[in-house]
């Protein structure tokens, strides 16, 4: 996947009043985790990644016509990144979703809240069998210039 291919998409297709980006990436390593709720084993690198409806470019339709650049943010020309994490279960739901990394105060709320809100996702599979796999996207807020 050529990520400078997409950035430059992405910036291309979100240039509005306020121009929100996103890439995603998954958090990769070679191990998995046990979740605090759930006997089940969280993965971290799996053969088949969970996908978003409409794969990158829906998740990115979505962000553009979900996330709301929030009005304290943009009163004091608030710019950042938010790494936000969670859980794809096994049936598509998003579970376990919080910032990680250097947190922005003023942007990290509405980056939660539109992934909270988010459609089921397709799981991702590992030996051909659904599981549950921890992904983390980072959520760029860019005001326009």
């Amino acid at each position: 996947m050529n990520y400078k291919k997409i950035t430059k998409a992405l910036a291309q297709k979100l240039a509005k009043t306020a121009l929100l980006t996103l890439m995603a990436t998954s958090v990769c390593s070679a191990s998995f985790a046990q979740a605090k709720t759930d006997d089940e084993p969280v993965y971290t690198t799996v053969e088949k990644l969970p996908r978003f409806p409409g794969d990158m470019s829906g998740f990115i339709q979505y962000l553009k016509e979900n996330l709301k650049y929030p009005e304290a943010a943009k009163k004091v020309k608030k710019e950042g990144r938010v790494n936000v994490t969670f859980i794809v279960e096994k049936d598509g739901s998003i579970t376990d979703v919080h910032s990680v990394g250097r947190i922005e105060p003023l942007l990290v709320d509405e980056a939660v809240r539109v992934i909270k809100a988010s459609p089921r996702w397709t799981a991702g599979s590992q030996d051909g069998k659904k599981v549950r796999v921890r992904y983390t996207v980072p959520v760029v807020f860019a005001l326009k210039s």
